[in-house]
Order: structure tokens, then sequence, then C-alpha cells
């Protein structure tokens, strides 16, 4: 009996570990576009999904193809669309933010070398409780 009750204590705490270490931010599709002649700068788009039952708030970005990494926005305004940056993109407690050209984005400037079709890059975005998740992402052709 007492193994038995050590063998069920040992899997709740694993369990419960388990559970701890999921990724509060997930992606679905996510993909760095590729570069234009004489680009400097790239974009990425996707989906992140939150599975939690707590906003997730993301506040930083980074990827090994770029010196710089921004969360923007395109808005609309005075009959003018341009990009902005923002300190940070919340994705509501169990649902998803899709990045999609003329929304919400992840802006990588100064480009190490030009996104080439087919390359991959990391991609990890912070959150503002400190957690960083990590992506791998394909580059993708204008015309796909």
């Amino acid at each position: 009996m007492r193994r038995l009750t050590q063998l069920f204590g040992g899997l709740a705490i694993y369990l419960s570990a388990s559970c701890a270490l999921a990724a509060s931010v997930t992606s679905s599709d996510l993909w760095l576009r590729e570069s234009v002649p004489g680009a400097e700068n790239g974009a990425g788009f996707g989906t992140l999904h939150n599975p939690t039952d707590q906003d997730v708030v993301v506040i930083a970005a980074a990827s090994s193809a770029a010196v710089d990494v921004e969360l923007h926005q395109h808005v609309h305004r005075d009959g003018q669309m341009s990009m902005e940056h923002i300190a940070a993109l919340t994705i509501p407690a169990g649902e998803s933010v899709e990045l999609k050209p003329g929304g919400y984005h992840i802006m990588l400037m100064q480009l190490h070398e030009p996104l080439q079709t087919d390359d991959t890059h990391s991609l990890s975005l912070r959150l503002d409780t400190g957690e960083r998740i990590e992506f791998s992402v394909k580059v993708r052709s204008l015309l796909q």
C-alpha cells in the first residue's frame, strides 16, 4: 500500500510540474516573408495562441535573422496607413491573435542577410512574466 501511495504521489508531482512547464503561447503557421532585393527589414506573420486561462502579454521579440525585432501594427489615421511600434501585444485567455499584413506583425530590422525562401531562423517572444518562448520559423516566398 505504501508503494502505491508513493507511486501516485510521484505521478501527481510529475503531472503538475509538466503542466507548469507548458508554454503559455503556442503558434500555428508562423513564418517570415522573403526579402525583396535591397530590403534592410523583414516581417513575421502567423497566429499566436494562448491556451491558458489568463491573458498573456508579449513585451519583446528577438530573432537570429535581425539586429532588432519589434512588435508592430498598421494603423489607419487621416486617410493614411502607417506602421507603428507597440509596447505590448495582449493575447486574451483562451484566444488567439493573428499576425498578418495590414495588422499586427513582427518587424525584423537591420537584417543580418536577406531572408531567403525555405531558410529557417529562430524567433523568441518574451512575456511580461519573464518567460521566453522559442520558435523555429521558416521563410516563405512572396508568391506563396
